[in-house]
């Protein structure tokens, strides 16, 4: 099983992530970063779950959860979760 690691970006859009909800919903905040990051830790175990986004940077995949993608890519025995985005917002660069 590959080795999680979490980009400096992908930290920073967690924290902006439970921020924004946290604004009208403290509790929704702290549950959906807990989703987020459990299927961080599946997308660990199991790399090729999602979608082949090798448009957007070599090995990159996506998967969602509710509104959110979360774009990661397998490189050199880690697990590297790249971005974290609303669904509507595309990435053009990673």
């Amino acid at each position: 099983m590959p080795r999680l690691k979490y980009s400096a970006a992908s930290k920073e859009d967690l924290k902006e992530i439970a921020r924004f909800i946290a604004l009208d919903k403290p509790d929704a905040a702290r549950l959906w970063v807990t989703r987020l990051r459990e299927k961080c830790r599946l997308a660990a175990t199991h790399p090729e779950i999602g979608d082949d986004r090798s448009d957007l940077g070599d090995g990159i995949r996506s998967t969602y959860v509710g509104s959110f993608i979360i774009y990661f890519r397998e490189k050199e025995g880690e697990l590297e979760i790249v971005r974290i985005a609303r669904g509507d917002l595309e990435y053009p660069f990673l």
